[in-house]
């Protein structure tokens, strides 16, 4: 998924400070991006620390990992994931709008199917 996701320095540096902080963090643990329906525009990131899943498809970067069900793979590709002082942001080219109050957005119609 390497071309799937980008994950930024800020963003490792931050998945590496919450995973020591996690004591019951595992060394298969990462940061879990899924694209669930919900909120005004139809679809929503859900973020959690996790532990990784044989079916998972994992980027890696300075150490830290981010995984994410096959399924949602053409929603995130050619996303970036960052970390900035009010938390994670999720730079994602197949969003075409994003409601007001910033909680969920809406796809590209092909992008279930982009390559």
């Amino acid at each position: 998924m390497t071309d799937s996701l980008t994950i930024t320095d800020a963003c490792a540096e931050r998945l590496h400070e919450l995973l020591a902080a996690e004591r019951a963090a595992g060394p298969q643990a990462g940061l879990r991006v899924d694209v669930v329906p919900g909120g005004c525009s139809g679809y929503q990131y859900r973020l959690a620390l996790d532990e990784w899943h044989p079916d998972d498809v994992v980027v890696e970067h300075d150490g830290v990992r981010v995984f994410t069900a096959l399924e949602n793979v053409p929603f995130i590709r050619g996303a970036a994931i960052d970390h900035r002082p009010d938390g994670f942001h999720i730079d994602n080219p197949n969003v075409v709008y994003g409601c007001g109050c910033g909680n969920s957005f809406q796809l590209r119609e092909d992008a279930a199917t982009a390559v």
